[in-house]
């Protein structure tokens, strides 16, 4: 997480080291990322960087946490515009999502995410379990038959597995296909009628 020193930057300066930070990472695979470079292209001290963040990893985190924090909105969003309906929400979402992230450098930055989860040692925070915790008074639960929580988790798992798939294989129609796919057979189950 980023010091109070960088929160006390001047918002603009925040702003472009985040940006040049971003292009950097949608760039470059995540161990060929240069700290020289952003700091050279934000026009920042090395010292200063280093009062900001920790390391590159340190920084990498925050990226991820304004990303999530942004993708949150959009799910609250989309629930409270679909009245609570997961399926619609899950639905919509996806679309919403690729449409925000089809650039090329967004991709990057997706892909990014996935290497450095499997290079650390530690597991990220659960992201689902704070978001959920914040959206829940907002899903219609009248016909679930399972636990809410184990539910929506369930149709993250899908989505962000859905989402790196497109960010390695970049062929959106597939990808959304075998999305709605999965996401009618979490939703309706697997059976044609019940028995």
């Amino acid at each position: 997480m980023p010091s109070n020193t960088f929160f006390n930057l001047d918002s603009s300066k925040q702003q472009t080291l985040i940006a040049n930070s971003l292009k950097e990472f949608a760039t470059k695979k995540y161990h060929e990322v240069s700290i020289n470079k952003i700091i050279a292209n934000s026009n920042i001290p090395r010292g200063s960087f280093y009062m900001y963040f920790k390391d590159k990893e340190d920084l990498f985190e925050y990226l991820i946490e304004l990303n999530t924090k942004e993708i949150n909105s959009i799910i609250k969003n989309l629930l409270i515009k679909n009245q609570g309906d997961l399926y619609k929400t899950f639905k919509s979402l996806f679309e919403e999502i690729t449409k925000k992230y089809y650039k090329e450098e967004a991709i990057g930055i997706f892909k990014n995410i996935f290497i450095f989860k499997s290079l650390r040692n530690k597991p990220l925070k659960n992201p689902h379990q704070d978001l959920f915790l914040d959206i829940k008074e907002y899903i219609d639960t009248t016909n679930l038959k399972q636990d809410v929580q184990f539910i929506f988790t369930m149709l993250m798992h899908n989505l962000f597995l859905s989402i790196e798939e497109f960010s390695l294989t970049k062929d959106y129609s597939a990808t959304k296909r075998k999305y709605f796919q999965k996401l009618d057979i979490l939703c309706y189950g697997i059976y044609k009628e019940e028995y």
